[in-house]
């Protein structure tokens, strides 16, 4: 009961936000890239406004769709500019808007010192602004790294859902989804069955292949009931279990006819003089035989037809 009360409140907690934001810890496992985003993917399926973010760069297979809209930041409000200069060498920061609508930002320089290096002008946004934010696998915000650095006054007051799949998590926001699955890709999918989210395929492959891998080919003493129930849900909405090698007999059985493997003409042995060896026998004259009859004339009236008469009768 316990467990199913924590699936309704986070039902409850994804349908009433509107803007999510899934955010990963740094260096991923692939288990947690995947989990976090085939959410965020479903949460977009769902017409809800997502971004997943991570505060270090994601090495991901091919396999994983999405993995391309993982940014390092979560800020979406204010747009940051920066580059490389020293405090001293700087007059003045200036800007002015045109009649035109265009913005210009003036860095004015001291006297004989440097120009800024155009080449190294970076753009980034700051400022995040969402109705829930969802962690993966972490304790505290401040494993989140440099999304937290970068958003420590919206993290620190935001609505944040956990998710955990260690033994004994550490609580630190009130609304926390923790199972002791084998995965987060297996908790991730559970979690939409359980709470009625239909995820498209893309996202469903994510997350069953990773369950695969994750199990060994399905065969880590980990897995539970639990397991092939989200197994089956996915499978439903389009995943497919990896590809196998089809089993191959070690002795294969031979056809019942075996064709010849060549037409040519089998070649004959010949004995030499076969009847140089074998004496000649004579047969023993039959008992009782009759003696041969001399040959005679074959009667005229045999070659003619037979006439009977009355008086033969």
């Amino acid at each position: 009961m316990e467990d199913q009360n924590q699936f309704l409140s986070t039902k409850k907690l994804l349908e009433s936000a509107t803007s999510l934001i899934v955010v990963l810890p740094p260096d991923p496992s692939e288990d947690l890239v995947a989990a976090g985003l085939s959410l965020h993917l479903t949460l977009l399926l769902m017409g809800k406004k997502s971004q997943i973010g991570c505060g270090s760069e994601v090495s991901v297979g091919p396999k994983l769709h999405g993995a391309q809209e993982i940014t390092d930041s979560i800020g979406a409000r204010n747009l940051v500019i920066s580059f490389d200069y020293h405090e001293d060498d700087l007059e003045k920061v200036d800007y002015d808007v045109r009649p035109d609508g265009k913005f210009y930002l003036m860095i004015k320089p001291k006297a004989n010192a440097p120009v800024p290096d155009v080449s190294n002008v970076k753009y980034a946004y700051s400022g995040a602004s969402a109705d829930l934010v969802i962690t993966l696998g972490i304790g505290s915000l401040e494993e989140l790294g440099k999304i937290y650095a970068d958003e420590k006054n919206f993290l620190d007051e935001a609505k944040i859902l956990s998710l955990n799949i260690t033994p004994k998590p550490i609580q630190f926001t009130k609304n926390l989804l923790h199972q002791t699955s084998g995965s987060f890709s297996e908790l991730v999918a559970l979690l939409m069955d359980r709470a009625g989210i239909k995820p498209d395929s893309e996202a469903a492959k994510n997350l069953l292949g990773t369950i695969y891998e994750e199990t060994k080919d399905l065969t880590s003493p980990r897995m539970t009931a639990d397991t092939f129930s989200t197994i089956a849900f996915l499978m439903r909405h389009g995943a497919r279990l990896p590809n196998q090698q089809a089993f191959v007999p070690r002795f294969a059985q031979p056809a019942f006819f075996e064709a010849p493997t060549s037409l040519a003409t089998p070649e004959v042995i010949e004995e030499d003089n076969p009847s140089a060896d074998q004496e000649d026998i004579p047969l023993p004259p039959e008992e009782n035989a009759p003696p041969a009859e001399a040959s005679q004339p074959i009667p005229k009236d045999w070659t003619k037809p037979k006439i009977f008469r009355a008086t033969d009768l």
